[in-house]
């Protein structure tokens, strides 16, 4: 969590009841320590304009009752140390659940980074990458990553949705229902993830370690976009109206001691995967009539 969400958080938070010109002077704060009343005063009047230092003093009054500061001496230090102290507090929670990072969307630069340190590791405990989307509209990005990891030794696992089940047409429907009018071409799923399959044909094609790429097919709702590398978990709820690459991305590191918050979203991919199908796109058959028949037994 950055310092501004921090104090954006703890800002709104009801206990203090903070108002909205409050709220105004605490965003100004620094993380780093020493800011005097004049440093404040000018980030304030850089951000949200001119302000009577009078004024700017009533507010810090109020904020620093709220905060309950009191005693003798300067209080905007000792503002300071409050929250900075509850800053460290849960930067320390979010680092034993393993949360490394909040993405406004899915950072390709990362993933990219998580294969190539998988590619690079001789440990083979680290080799996994699973993938779980309805489409995965990013996976032509990966396919040269994915061969390398492949020649590594590694365990590849996609989950992807049956383009031709009631769940896929379903997304499909609420994507197209919600999206901007400019967005709405891009959700069509049974093509996308047919493409998906193509690139993982080119990907699997005369590999000899192709068997270590198993690929399923799900008919039924996830709740989640899920991709690991090595111990990276990215992670990101389907919402209406948008691709699940476009919405917040929570980074995980699976090496945290609290596995709560990743373990319960691997178990999510592996309740998944055991309900999915495997499905093989081999280049020397004509995968395609397969795939359209793969749930009607």
């Amino acid at each position: 969590m950055s310092w501004t969400t921090f104090l954006q958080a703890i800002g709104e938070h009801h206990d203090h009841a903070l108002t909205p010109h409050e709220l105004d002077v605490i965003l100004c704060l620094r993380q780093a320590p020493g800011q005097t009343k004049q440093d404040l005063l000018e980030t304030y009047q850089n951000l949200h304009g001119p302000i009577e230092e009078e004024a700017l003093t009533q507010r810090l009054r109020t904020i620093y009752r709220k905060f309950r500061i009191t005693g003798r001496g300067h209080k905007l230090p000792q503002l300071h140390r409050c929250l900075h102290q509850r800053f460290l507090q849960s930067e320390q929670r979010f680092v034993a659940l393993g949360l490394r990072e909040i993405h406004p969307a899915f950072p390709d630069d990362r993933f990219t980074s998580a294969l190539e340190e998988l590619i690079a590791t001789d440990d083979d405990g680290d080799k996994n990458v699973s993938i779980l989307q309805t489409f995965a509209p990013n996976l032509e990005r990966y396919k040269s990553q994915l061969i390398r990891c492949l020649q590594r030794g590694a365990r590849i696992r996609i989950l992807l949705a049956w383009p031709y089940s009631q769940a896929a047409g379903l997304r499909e429907a609420v994507l197209k229902r919600y999206a901007s009018e400019h967005m709405a071409d891009d959700f069509g799923i049974q093509g996308s993830v047919i493409a998906n399959l193509e690139t993982l044909e080119a990907t699997i094609r005369g590999h000899q370690h192709a068997a270590n790429l198993q690929i399923r097919l799900y008919d039924t709702l996830p709740s989640l976009a899920l991709y690991q590398a090595g111990h990276t978990l990215l992670a990101a709820p389907f919402l209406h109206g948008a691709l699940a690459i476009h919405t917040f991305q929570l980074e995980l590191d699976l090496q945290a001691s609290n596995a709560l918050v990743a373990g319960t979203l691997l178990q999510d991919f592996e309740l998944m995967w055991t309900v999915a199908r495997p499905f093989v796109p081999d280049p020397e058959a004509n995968w395609r009539n397969n795939l359209r028949i793969l749930f009607t037994d």
